[in-house]
């Protein structure tokens, strides 16, 4: 190999000697031992294990104290139990309404029989014709609800469940169509339903107004059919104030609405308890003619 003149042993060896003599005394680097590197695995078990330990621990001393406080009932006296228990508020007991029987003297409705209640309020005047029980004859009933303040009821389900229940227990057992009628006091929403007792049931629609005067109620026609539409809207209309009664004025401008042409007007009370005069029948029944004898 061909070296640089420039270059031997002996020049290296003393820069080597200056090189140390600037820096000083330098230690000998040992190699040292690395820590051991640990799992993955290894770590999350020893998480879950210490995870499982600690909540074995505090399950035991719940079961101890309990236990204790079984076997030793000074440590939980009754009145820091009590203390301990009571809400921070607490919500007053409200009575309900008390309704108060009033005469049913404001609204008739053709036959139907009139019932009326009050509260601080709230009047309610419910008018039946008919009987549940009989399937042979209409059952009508009908709530007129005179309120200052608006209707919360929701869905006229909810109103016919209601109103099911006071009338002697009855229940709803199904729904049908819906719809609306157009009556002379405003839109008449329906509604479908089978009525039902411990005796048996009854197609029916239910109806609601929510107007000045909020109607609610039924109509069952007889031998379990549903009533014809016009024939709801029709007996709706029937509805009048009884001459004299305290209305106040939204209602009696909704009860003196004129009445629909389709709708026939309503036979007066004195005519209607006249009994219809029936017709001479002719009796065609052949007489024997009887001959006298010839005297001799």
């Amino acid at each position: 190999m061909r070296q640089r003149p420039d270059f031997d042993d002996a020049a290296l060896a003393r820069a080597g000697h200056a090189l140390a003599r600037d820096i000083g005394p330098v230690e000998p680097m040992l190699p040292r031992h690395l820590p051991r590197a640990v799992p993955t695995r290894s770590w999350r078990r020893r998480a879950a294990g210490r995870t499982i330990g600690a909540a074995s621990v505090i399950a035991l001393l719940s079961v101890l104290a309990s236990e204790r406080r079984q076997a030793d009932p000074q440590l939980d006296p009754p009145a820091t139990r009590a203390a301990a228990f009571v809400p921070r508020y607490a919500a007053p007991a409200v009575a309900p309404p008390i309704w108060g029987e009033v005469a049913a003297d404001r609204y008739r409705l053709g036959e139907a029989a009139g019932s009326a209640r009050i509260q601080a309020g709230l009047r309610e005047d419910t008018l039946t014709a008919g009987t549940f029980g009989v399937h042979e004859a209409p059952f009508l009933r009908l709530v007129a609800t005179e309120t200052a303040e608006p209707d919360g009821e929701g869905s006229l389900f909810v109103t016919l469940a209601r109103r099911a229940a006071e009338a002697g227990g009855l229940a709803v057992t199904r729904t049908g169509e819906r719809g609306q009628l157009a009556t002379r006091f405003g839109t008449l929403d329906t509604v479908d339903a089978t009525l039902a007792d411990a005796e048996g049931k009854r197609a029916c629609t239910a109806f609601r107004l929510n107007a000045a005067l909020r109607l609610e109620g039924w109509l069952c026609a007889p031998l379990g059919q549903l009533p014809e539409p016009q024939a709801v809207a029709c007996t709706v209309e029937r509805l009048n104030p009884r001459p004299g009664s305290p209305l106040s004025p939204a209602v009696a401008a909704m009860l003196a609405a004129p009445r629909n042409a389709s709708c026939p007007p309503e036979e007066p009370a004195t005519t209607a308890a006249l009994p219809v005069p029936r017709k001479a029948t002719r009796k065609n029944a052949a007489r024997v003619r009887h001959s006298r004898p010839t005297s001799p």
